[in-house]
């Protein structure tokens, strides 16, 4: 993850594609080391990210139809700050009302443990903690994922990876989370009531 500076647009694709809501953008990022500085530099690209009005081609974000569900996320990003462990990197207000609707600004977080309350949380807007453990660990530690873009260039870690069941959309490479062949699996289908399967994407060379 030296280059890891090579993949800021993969990493803020993941995390904001589809408006941070959908079901396969990145929540965690699980890093061998540099975890605070990979952290900062995402949040210094998410922080451009901004509200714009509904009709704005270029908006990225959604607004809250119910702001009470705006206000309750923003509040339970913001108690469990106050547990030690977790420091956010995002700058400014994270609640901003625009053009008469509720938003929620893209929001890092880097955590010491995966074991904080906002360690393995998805929420309805572009949000992402960065979390600094051993490669050997990861798998063991990052529980039931619906899809991870590992990149890598160990062999051995890569085998892991491919036998790992907890892990049901496996890109490996330089693949977005939130990238979809529509020729793979992906749950809700019938067949996965009878068999096993799973969807691996891989990056050209």
């Amino acid at each position: 993850m030296d280059q890891w500076s090579e993949y800021l647009d993969l990493i803020v694709e993941s995390i904001c594609a589809n408006g941070g809501r959908s079901c396969i953008n990145a929540s965690v990022i699980v890093v061998p080391r540099r975890g605070l500085e990979i952290a900062n530099a995402v949040a210094r690209r998410l922080e451009d990210i901004q509200p714009r009005t509904i009709d704005d081609n270029e908006a990225i974000l959604s607004a809250f139809s119910n702001p009470s569900i705006a206000e309750a996320i923003n509040a339970t990003i913001s108690q469990a700050l106050d547990e030690p462990g977790a420091t956010e990197c995002t700058t400014g207000p994270r609640l901003v009302p625009h053009d008469g609707a509720l938003y929620l600004r893209p929001t890092v977080v880097h955590c010491d443990s995966i074991s904080h309350p906002l360690a393995n949380r998805e929420f309805l807007f572009p949000f992402a903690t960065v979390i600094e453990m051993p490669q050997d660990e990861m798998l063991s530690l990052i529980g039931p994922s619906l899809v991870v873009t590992a990149i890598t260039d160990t062999p051995e870690f890569i085998a892991d990876l491919l036998a790992c069941p907890q892990i049901d959309r496996l890109n490996l490479g330089a693949v977005p989370t939130s990238r979809v062949s529509w020729n793979q699996p992906h749950e809700g289908n019938i067949f996965e009531l009878l068999y096993r399967r799973r969807a691996i994407q891989k990056a050209g060379m």
